[in-house]
């Protein structure tokens, strides 16, 4: 870690040089840069500076981003009281209706003319392909929606509006009626919904 962090504060660096700011041998230094390259975390590049041969600078690529501490649920738990401060329970309210909305915008062009089934699938397919551990139990009556890994547990436990945007997609987008069964505000281990399936007449 302390060759990225040397990395992220003077832009780029050949081995020599970040062997000699950290105080270890020039080989050292040149196998960890190595593996850093093969993951992907870093990149080289030959610069000539003068006569002589070039020197090899390395620098961070952008995936070398992701080893370094982010702190975007507390800056959203921050902007979340905020807003609730500003205008009450009901702001939130508002805040995660708009978000639901804007998402199932996004989404209903590609669910035109399919049904309820393969509408549902398609809504639980692309909430799981934003990082969240969900499935879908079919029953006669309904289907049982379960989150397993919610990836704003955190901020949704101070702030339970967050719960709501995925019912909210799900009716929007299917015209459903759904309801919660397990919730991590009653203490279960994740969280499910209820979703009903449309009637002969409906």
């Amino acid at each position: 870690m302390e060759v990225l962090e040397l990395l992220r504060r003077k832009g780029r660096c050949s081995a020599e040089a970040v062997a000699r700011d950290l105080g270890l041998t020039t080989n050292a230094v040149r196998q960890h840069l190595t593996n850093l390259e093969r993951d992907g975390l870093v990149h080289s590049h030959p610069e000539r500076s003068g006569r002589g041969r070039p020197s090899l600078l390395f620098a961070l690529t952008e995936r070398a981003d992701s080893v370094f501490p982010k702190r975007y649920g507390q800056l959203a738990t921050m902007v979340l009281q905020e807003v609730q401060e500003m205008g009450g329970p009901e702001a939130l309210d508002e805040v995660f209706a708009r978000v639901a909305a804007r998402h199932a915008t996004a989404i209903e062009k590609d669910l035109q003319g399919l049904g309820f089934d393969e509408r549902l699938h398609r809504v639980v397919s692309w909430i799981g392909r934003a990082g969240t551990l969900i499935e879908q139990t079919e029953t006669a009556e309904s289907v049982r929606v379960t989150i397993h890994n919610c990836p704003f547990r955190n901020t949704a436990l101070k702030f339970p509006q967050v719960c709501t945007i995925t019912p909210q997609l799900i009716s929007r987008l299917t015209g459903a009626a759904i309801s919660q069964s397990d919730s991590i505000h009653r203490r279960d281990p994740y969280c499910s919904f209820v979703v009903q399936r449309p009637t002969a007449d409906q």
